[in-house]
């Protein structure tokens, strides 16, 4: 008998519509049981796509004995309210990044889900394409020789700049945990290591950052630099400079938008090549989540890798508070 991983949604954001619910629908083993929505588009989003229980209260849906895990799609700064609610429930919780705005609350939510025995993971469903992991392979494995530098991009054009969420200070907004969060991201993965030195530059708009770069000098003296932007046009790759060759990923984070085709350009004394994945990132993230929750493998994402990349951020963010 087919095991499956019922899901319960908390939120009805933009990226639970169009992103993760197709992808928990297109997934080995997930359904969506259940959605809260206190905004009243719950209703919509069960219509759409046949969602058969609804509640205006996430307490509600915590409380439903047929729910295994929920997908929290808050805004960032209720993360870890609803987080240590769903824990407390006994349910495993996929978030939304960041998934928390502070290293400590996240180090906490770590013990109460040990405790627990259930999982808790950041949504960066970026890590789970194909391309993301040969890079990585072919970066450890010196096709490149030694990583000298790494340079990370990530920008789109703010459209409503009245009302979008990730534009209000109080609930977690602006751009370096939205997006640039990404760039961050990819360069621990790819180095392995928390930075031993940061520097940061900002522009700001209404009290939130809407323009950030940042200098990173990681141990091996190893150099990083991010930048992320709500002005520019879209923008999403990552060029890695080795001692024998560069590696470039056009299309880092939103391979989605290149009808789902990671590339990764490598160019060395002995010429250049042009490689290319094919693999939907949501889903490869829904199911990796899934099979950690039915027992059958670890989280790819660990807890360590999100401790260091919660930290970073926090260093990230003190400076940005005085630039």
């Amino acid at each position: 008998m087919k095991r499956s991983v019922r899901w319960g949604i908390l939120g009805a954001a933009n990226i639970a519509k169009k992103q993760m619910i197709p992808a928990i629908l297109h997934s080995d083993n997930g359904i969506v049981h259940a959605i809260a929505s206190r905004s009243g588009k719950a209703k919509e989003f069960a219509m759409e796509f046949t969602i058969p229980t609804l509640f205006t209260d996430y307490h509600e849906l915590l409380q439903c004995e047929e729910i295994d895990a929920v997908y929290i799609a808050l805004p960032n700064a209720l993360h870890k309210e609803w987080i240590e609610k769903a824990i407390t429930a006994g349910k495993h919780v996929l978030c939304e990044k960041p998934i928390v705005l502070q290293e400590h609350e996240l180090a906490e939510i770590f013990v109460a889900a040990n405790q627990r025995k259930v999982h808790v993971m950041e949504a960066f469903m970026y890590r789970f394409h194909p391309q993301i992991r040969e890079a990585k392979r072919m970066l450890d494995a010196g096709v490149i020789g030694e990583l000298l530098t790494i340079r990370s991009r990530f920008h789109f054009t703010m459209k409503d700049w009245q009302q979008d969420i990730r534009l209000q200070p109080e609930l977690g907004g602006g751009v370096l945990w939205d997006i640039g969060s990404y760039c961050v991201n990819s360069m621990l993965e790819f180095i392995g290591e928390e930075p031993v030195a940061i520097q940061v530059m900002s522009g700001r708009k209404d009290g939130v950052d809407t323009h950030v770069a940042v200098q990173f000098r990681f141990p091996n003296a190893v150099l990083g630099v991010a930048d992320c932007s709500f002005y520019g046009p879209m923008t999403e790759e990552i060029d890695i400079i080795g001692t024998n060759g560069t590696m470039h990923l056009p299309h880092a984070f939103r391979p989605d938008r290149n009808e789902d085709v990671g590339v990764i350009r490598i160019r060395t004394d002995e010429g250049e090549q042009q490689l290319e994945w094919i693999g939907k990132s949501y889903v490869a993230q829904v199911n990796a989540f899934q099979e950690a929750v039915l027992g059958d493998s670890p989280l790819p994402y660990t807890q360590q890798q999100m401790l260091q990349h919660s930290r970073t951020l926090q260093k990230i963010v003190e400076q940005l508070k005085t630039s």
